[in-house]
């Protein structure tokens, strides 16, 4: 059996090999379609309507049940994952307090302020973070449409970011296939 290179001018035309994750999955596909006799056009349409159905699939089991289970034991948690905040933010004003007072100097009230920012900063932050994890464990009830959202998203993120074969002038995925 004869291995397909990115060399193959059929496989190679094909703008979904450029698909990470499943680019190279999609080449082998597009190869044992095309010696099956499909045309270019169909083997492309056969792989991207493989490819929008598998990564719906794995999006609506990410959303519907990893993320309600990672948010469910996340919450609770919140001063535990706000906790190396203050510490990278305060070291600065540490540094600047450490040096001022060596030199026989007194802090002054924007070292204060700014260290008072930082501790409201933390706070806004948990608040913020339990409000996103309660929210973040009811996806589920929405996995379907928010898996299509973010599918299309992702579909117009590669197609606005991606040349077929890098063509010059670009020709995004979208050209190719109305070519």
């Amino acid at each position: 059996m004869m291995m397909t290179t990115m060399s193959d001018p059929l496989v190679a035309g094909n703008p979904l090999i450029e698909l990470p994750v499943f680019g190279g999955l999609i080449a082998q596909l597009d190869k044992v379609l095309l010696d099956l006799g499909f045309t270019a056009k169909w083997a492309e349409t056969v792989e991207f309507l493989t490819t929008a159905a598998v990564a719906f699939t794995v999006l609506t089991v990410v959303v519907g049940k990893l993320v309600p289970w990672v948010s469910g034991k996340l919450v609770g948690h919140e001063e535990r994952l706000t906790a190396p905040v203050p510490v990278v933010l305060l070291a600065p004003e540490w540094l600047v307090t450490k040096l001022l007072v060596k030199a026989g100097r007194k802090p002054g009230a924007f070292v204060y302020g700014y260290g008072e920012s930082v501790l409201v900063l933390v706070d806004w932050l948990r608040a913020a973070l339990a409000v996103v994890l309660r929210i973040l464990g009811s996806v589920g009830k929405f996995r379907r449409a928010i898996a299509g959202i973010l599918l299309v998203l992702a579909f117009l993120s590669w197609n606005s970011g991606s040349c077929v074969a890098d063509s010059q002038p670009c020709v995004s995925p979208v050209q190719h296939w109305n070519g």
